[in-house]
């Protein structure tokens, strides 16, 4: 009986977590989109149009580091019991990765050059940079509210 409930209190604890988690990366998302959209001063218009290529690129980023940078992370983590051919394999598929990541970002200004201007491609650029060094900071976010 103790382990049932031991198991059923993990259970509900780990959910829990896994809720708070999800309402953190929730919290984390609405700010960011608070913050490019205030550092850009985008109008109406420009936002309509922003975000759905922002938000397609932020989603194919993920997948290609989901798909791509896991067996880099891990080679080189275990980089001390790897041979020289998995070493090299490791390397390809890191300078891969990189490559498809640049051409995704050339992709995205593309897109974006339609909706805004070059200037502000940079200050995005700077907002998400101004950005992640926020979350960096201990408790600095708390600042940053919400529109």
């Amino acid at each position: 009986m103790k382990k049932i409930i031991y198991i059923a209190f993990i259970f509900l604890f780990s959910s829990q977590l896994i809720s708070a988690q999800d309402n953190d990366d929730e919290k984390i998302k609405a700010l960011k989109i608070s913050h490019i959209t205030k550092a850009l001063d985008l109008s109406q218009n420009e936002a309509e149009s922003f975000w759905p290529i922002y938000n397609l690129f932020e989603e194919k980023t993920d997948k290609l580091y989901e798909a791509k940078w896991c067996d880099v992370k891990n080679g080189i983590d275990l980089i001390e019991e790897i041979d020289e051919a998995t070493a090299k394999t490791l390397i390809e598929q890191y300078v891969s990765l990189k490559k498809e990541s640049a051409d995704l970002k050339g992709e995205f200004v593309e897109k974006l050059h339609q909706v805004i201007s070059y200037k502000k491609i940079l200050m995005l650029k700077k907002a998400e940079r101004d950005f992640h060094r926020i979350l960096l900071e201990p408790v600095s976010y708390t600042h940053l509210t919400l529109p």
